[in-house]
């Protein structure tokens, strides 16, 4: 059985976003969710996390970007997702992907998010999207399996937060 730290915080000022604080899902599979709502469809939400054109325009932190160039995506449970995300003023640049698990379209994705040839021993994430009405989507965004980063510079419990304010962005919520 699972044990999860119900706390929550607000991710960030100005957002629907809630985050529960860094915890323990399983002995050595630390984590975090958060929790977003979005004024547009859920097919739309959807479209954000498969589609290479929008995937470019949100999936880094608002300080970053993600060429176009660098997003492949290979939909299919088994396919392989890649993506550069950049420092627009040094050029540095952050290599990621990953392996689709489970798709269930328009409902639910799994996959690993890691570094390219690491893919199958990466941390995981989990989407799960739920139509609030036509207009409306609630996202639940789980990452486990990583080190426990909380706090330190570019951590990925600070990255993703920033990068769903993109995402907010990117759908006009």
């Amino acid at each position: 059985m699972n044990a999860e730290n119900t706390a929550n915080t607000d991710a960030t000022a100005n957002t629907d976003a809630t985050v529960t604080e860094p915890n323990s899902v399983q002995a050595g599979e630390p984590g975090f969710t958060i929790v977003r709502e979005f004024a547009a469809p859920r097919a739309r939400v959807w479209e954000a996390w498969t589609n290479p054109d929008v995937m470019a325009r949100w999936f880094h932190p608002e300080t970053l970007v993600t060429p176009r160039e660098s997003v492949s995506v290979d939909l299919r449970v088994g396919g392989e997702y890649t993506y550069t995300m950049r420092i627009p003023d040094t050029g540095q640049e952050f290599p990621t992907a990953g392996k689709y698990l489970h798709i269930d379209e328009p409902v639910r994705l799994d996959f690993t998010w890691g570094s390219p040839g690491e893919v199958d021993d990466a941390p995981r994430v989990g989407v799960a999207l739920e139509e609030i009405d036509v207009d409306r989507a609630r996202m639940t965004f789980r990452l486990t399996g990583l080190p426990d980063d909380s706090g330190e510079d570019a951590s990925a419990y600070d990255g993703w937060p920033s990068a769903f304010n993109e995402l907010g962005a990117e759908l006009g919520s």
